[in-house]
């Protein structure tokens, strides 16, 4: 069932090679548009130093935390148990970001990516059957969340 999780598969219109395309046009875009304000501000994302694992955590983070702990858990528990669990340690996983931005950042981090996001990707996760659709989206979700922070806008 883990294994199973990692191979790309058809989703809707989505041909496993249009989401290898996909997976690699949104890694680029994150590089460039962080590329670009690493050099005006010396930082990534307004807070992170540039690192290339900054770039290849939606595609980690989603390995770990819904290949191998979600789909994991679905071998002892339940969906439900396991969707918890694993959404979870995905929010508790983001503490490590304490030392490039604030308490109530990191906190406010832990709760979304372990109460909203984490929820999310780990339900498509299983709706799907594989973790390559949650990589985009959370591909997408970054960068998302980058422009309206720079725009002010209260998200992630």
């Amino acid at each position: 069932m883990i294994i199973d999780a990692l191979y790309l598969k058809p989703v809707g219109i989505l041909t496993p090679i249009l989401q290898v395309i996909l997976i690699i046009l949104l890694f680029c875009i994150a590089i460039l548009t962080q590329y670009s304000e690493y050099i005006k501000t010396g930082k990534t994302y307004g807070r992170y130093p540039f690192r290339i694992s900054t770039f290849l955590s939606s595609i980690y983070e989603e390995i770990i935390f819904r290949g191998i702990v979600l789909f994991g858990l679905l071998h002892i528990t339940n969906s439900i148990y396991a969707v918890i669990t694993s959404s979870l340690l995905f929010g508790l996983w983001h503490l490590k970001n304490h030392k490039w931005q604030t308490r109530s950042q990191t906190m406010y981090q832990v709760v979304y990516t372990g109460l909203i996001f984490g929820p999310i990707m780990a339900i498509i996760s299983l709706w799907t059957g594989t973790i390559w659709i949650a990589v985009i989206l959370h591909y997408i979700h970054n960068i998302l969340a980058d422009l309206m922070r720079k725009r002010k806008v209260p998200f992630l």
